[in-house]
């Protein structure tokens, strides 16, 4: 027979979950945001709200465009392009936005990335893989040597 510990036992409040909704996120296209986060975003909410259809999906990448960004989508590919797909639409602000310069930027970081004196290796291990994500670093060898140069494993 299975013997339970008591305890306390935390249960999902289905009420909550099933009105969830992810927020989104505006993109002004300024130094330091990375349009690949807004775009992981954009797509997860149409995942989870079952947005398919071309046309509203354009609508809402439109509408959480701020500043300069909006500013190139209405006059520069809207201009050249008046019809645009979402899909080629998020291809050219991806482009425009995801220059050389900026995965140059994010290469230095993980370059300079060491582990800090209270942070578990694993945790210094997860934080090398996703800056070498941004950084466009597929090489497993890459992230193991820097991990292996800068963790403590003491």
């Amino acid at each position: 027979m299975a013997t339970f510990t008591t305890g306390h036992i935390a249960l999902a409040n289905t009420n909550m979950n099933a009105s969830y909704r992810p927020v989104l996120i505006d993109f002004h296209g300024y130094e330091g945001e990375d349009f690949r986060h807004f775009l992981e975003i954009l797509e997860s909410y149409f995942a989870i709200n079952n947005i398919t259809q071309e046309p509203r999906k354009l609508t809402i990448l439109k509408a959480q465009l701020r500043g300069a960004a909006k500013v190139y989508y209405e006059k520069e590919i809207l201009k050249r392009i008046p019809g645009v797909k979402y899909d080629n639409a998020t291809e050219l602000l991806t482009n425009h936005y995801i220059t050389p310069e900026l995965i140059q930027s994010y290469e230095l970081e993980f370059n300079e990335m060491y582990q800090g004196e209270q942070e578990h290796p694993q945790i210094f291990l997860a934080r090398l893989r996703e800056a070498a994500d941004l950084a466009g670093i597929t090489q497993e060898p890459v992230i193991e040597k820097q991990f292996k140069d800068y963790a403590r494993l003491d």
